[in-house]
């Protein structure tokens, strides 16, 4: 495949590069016909190219104008889901899809492989060949061609409409601008001091900008850029080459500024609120091809973020052996979910008031036969950009239901489970049915799967598009969790907008942290706390860390210092070598009303006010009553040094103390039903007044909130 890549992608003709590509594919393949389809003005499919074996006729001319087949269709949904189709017995495909079966029966067909293929995220059209000689072979071929077939189409595309001026911005035709790199090429073989560099400029999710804005105010946008580029650059040699993406020719020593301006210019003109990326490939006498240095271009401007800080690139020849990585990853997807390559790890969450493991998360692992482990930010941002991470995702909840099935089958206790959703999972139309089906085929309720959807969604996607998701998912009765909270630029709003049900906060933060810290940390668990929102850290290492979630009531961690990501068999090991057990479903329930006590703001959970100033001198407990003993779960800092005080017993308030006390909390205890009790005490020569309130039970335990004045 890669020989017959490099046989047709040469700077010639396209048209003809893409007959070579076709005959290539076809004569390796066995097949009858190969053929190119693109949809045309009226949306419907042109038959554009064609490669014929030797004694099958022509059909192209005849297929002009063919319908796109129902959006529903199996065909259909492969196409917007970015995957190949085929039919190895034409008679079946009858009652799948009527009007194509109708298509596919007059040119008397009985096997065929269809794959698409996008100019940036845009079905434009697909590549297939008739009557391959064997299916099994065919599919994964086909998958790789349709990849290299977009760039040929793309070359061919800016041929094409690359000979006149750019009618948007007014720029240089992309002919007139590769003939002049072409020049400048020349140049520096000549004279090697020359340093000039290839920029590759695009705009931060672009699509999201025209969904969310319209096209005409894409189209302001996109002027908008080429006039601040065009200043910077200071000649004609710039081109939008087809959507979003510029190129300009740049002096070295002006690059990294002359990019910086760009990025500051639009991400401060508050008419779009936008941002860009750049690539930069420094030209050199050793490039043969422009259209070689424009790919390099293009694919430093992918390695960069696209964010405040990080929205440039400089090319190096790694990128090269991620782009191969890259291709490889998507065209054998498929095999590594078929395979078994793709396999689920499982980290444990803890609820820091039980100790015991209230939750799983899944996570994906890529264990392949060719580039070994691969860590997930080696492939999941990949088949992100291919549009295809859904395959890894729901297949990764399929296998955390098997293994759900599996202990229910058993008999054994397992935690619930925390699956990932990428933001492109969100455009699925039959998102929701598909991942209810899986669940139903194990037998697994939606309420043992928590769905994590990250901070980055929201940015990617319409607050009504979320908030359909979100709502769906209640529905459905799964909880929903953002992750990566504070990680975008508008986190509180995200509260405000969205009914999330748990909030992540990396540890990370605290270990970038200065002295205001600890009080910003204390003060997003108080306020999720007081909107009725769960929260959980990760990356929670050492047992320092574990300990300040605790002191703060953060009710659920995650990280390393219980255990890293490991596959079922290892984490059960694992699980046992720390001895932490899985919360029970009634513990479950009982640990998260706990959970809901503010213990940062001692007034709260008796008058719903919010004062924290008083809350770091009034003492505030949870004792969990356990058939008549009493067990101190938390003590905030003021409540350890009042026991100290009465010489109750350690600052950890371990409750060997003073049976007029114990009394008294046991009696109150006895008559609290969900009210609030108080009663004056006294110990010895201290005079105070206790309340308690009842916050949750269970058979055999109770768990109260103690509140108590000094009179």
């Amino acid at each position: 495949m890669n020989q017959c890549m490099d046989r047709a992608m040469q700077d010639g003709d396209p048209s003809d590069e893409i007959m070579i590509f076709l005959s290539e594919i076809g004569e390796e393949l066995r097949a009858a016909r190969a053929y190119i389809f693109q949809l045309n003005e009226k949306q419907l499919y042109d038959n554009t190219y064609e490669w014929c074996a030797p004694g099958v006729a022509s059909e192209r001319a005849t297929l002009q104008d063919m319908p796109r087949g129902d959006l529903g269709s199996p065909f259909a949904r492969a196409f917007r889901e970015n995957s190949g189709y085929y039919i190895s017995d034409m008679a079946a495909f009858k009652e799948t899809d009527p009007m194509l079966y109708e298509v596919f029966s007059r040119q008397e067909l009985n096997s065929l492989v269809l794959c698409p293929f996008y100019f940036e995220t845009d079905l434009v059209g697909f590549v297939g060949v008739d009557e391959p000689k064997d299916m099994s072979l065919a599919l994964p071929v086909m998958q790789i061609a349709s990849s290299h077939m977009s760039g040929l189409l793309q070359k061919s595309f800016y041929v094409e409409k690359g000979a006149s001026a750019d009618s948007v911005t007014n720029l240089c035709s992309v002919t007139a601008f590769r003939h002049h790199v072409a020049y400048e090429l020349a140049e520096i073989k000549a004279n090697p001091g020359l340093k000039l560099d290839l920029v590759h400029f695009d705009i931060s999710n672009f699509k999201f900008f025209n969904k969310e804005h319209g096209l005409k105010a894409g189209d302001e946008l996109l002027k908008r850029l080429a006039q601040v580029i065009s200043q910077e650059v200071g000649s004609p040699w710039l081109v939008r080459s087809v959507a979003d993406h510029f190129y300009a020719l740049i002096p070295n020593s002006k690059v990294d500024q002359a990019i910086r301006n760009v990025h500051d210019a639009i991400i401060g003109d508050e008419a779009f609120g936008a941002s860009i990326r750049a690539g930069i490939y420094p030209l050199s006498a050793s490039d043969q091809q422009v259209s070689f240095a424009m790919d390099r271009a293009r694919i430093a401007a992918n390695n960069a973020v696209g964010n405040y800080r990080n929205y440039y690139c400089r090319y190096e020849e790694k990128m090269e052996a991620d782009l191969t990585l890259a291709n490889y990853l998507l065209s054998h997807i498929d095999e590594a979910v078929d395979k078994g390559w793709i396999k689920v790890y499982y980290q444990p969450i803890v609820d820091t008031f039980s100790s015991k493991i209230s939750t799983y998360e899944a996570l994906a692992r890529w264990i392949d036969p060719k580039y070994g482990f691969l860590n997930p930010g080696e492939f999941i941002e990949v088949l992100e950009r291919g549009h295809l991470i859904h395959k890894l995702d729901l297949h990764i909840l399929d296998l955390v239901c098997q293994d759900l099935e599996e202990a229910m089958q058993k008999g054994e206790t397992y935690p619930m489970v925390s699956v990932n959703l990428s933001r492109y999972d969100l455009e699925l139309p039959d998102l929701h049915e598909r991942i209810n089906n899986i669940l139903a085929s194990h037998g697994v309720k939606s309420s043992q799967i928590r769905i994590e959807i990250t901070e980055s969604a929201l940015l990617s996607n319409t607050e009504a598009v979320i908030k359909e998701h979100i709502s769906r998912f209640h529905e459905d009765g799964y909880q929903v969790w953002l992750d990566d909270f504070g990680s975008g630029f508008s986190s509180l709003n995200n509260l405000q907008n969205f009914d999330f049900d748990l909030l992540k906060i990396d540890m990370a933060f605290l270990r970038h942290a200065n002295e205001k810290t600890p009080t910003i940390l204390m003060d997003v668990i108080d306020m999720a706390k007081r909107l009725g929102i769960e929260t959980l850290s990760e990356g929670v290492e050492t047992k320092d860390e574990y300990d300040f979630l605790h002191s703060i009531g953060c009710v659920l961690a995650q990280g390393f210092y219980f255990s890293q990501p490991l596959p079922k068999d290892k984490i059960t090991a694992k699980r046992k070598e720390r001895g932490l057990e899985f919360e029970s479903l009634a513990e479950h329930a009982f640990y998260k009303k706990i959970g809901q006590i503010n213990v940062l703001n001692a007034l709260y959970p008796f008058s719903g006010k919010n004062d924290q100033d008083l809350a770091e001198t009034v003492p505030v407990m949870l004792l969990l009553d356990k058939g008549g003993d009493l067990e101190p779960i938390y003590s905030n800092k003021a409540a350890q040094n009042w026991c100290q005080s009465l010489r109750l017993r350690g600052a950890g308030f371990e409750f060997d103390c003073r049976r007029e006390f114990l009394t008294l909390v046991k009696q109150l205890g006895e008559t609290a039903d969900g009210e609030i009790i108080e009663e004056n005490f006294r110990i010895k020569d201290y005079a105070g007044r206790l309340r308690l309130q009842l916050v949750a039970e269970m058979p055999g335990q109770g768990a109260y909130v103690i509140n108590t004045n000094m009179v």
